[in-house]
């Protein structure tokens, strides 16, 4: 995976996110085609945290099933804010 970051949103991997995940921070899932911007119009980030109940597999399975196919890409990106990474 190539280090991304655009604007406040940083990629990272899938064991990262399931680590931070059970921290109860937010990590933001996105489709593997699209880049994580509050800007877009049609497909913002989705956010997940454990505070809602769940586990991080199959909110990941869910999000993948209902969201992601051939023309935004077949599997999840996870991104994190890069002003929440500092804590």
């Amino acid at each position: 995976m190539r280090d991304l970051t655009i604007g406040k949103y940083k990629r990272i991997r899938k064991d990262v996110a399931r680590k931070l995940f059970d921290q109860g921070r937010i990590i933001y899932l996105t489709p593997s085609k699209i880049v994580a911007t509050d800007s877009g119009e049609w497909i913002k980030p989705y956010p997940i945290n454990n505070r809602a109940g769940g586990d991080f597999d199959s909110i990941v399975n869910n999000f993948e099933f209902y969201n992601c196919c051939w023309e935004l890409g077949y599997y999840t990106s996870f991104w994190i804010k890069e002003v929440e990474e500092a804590w």
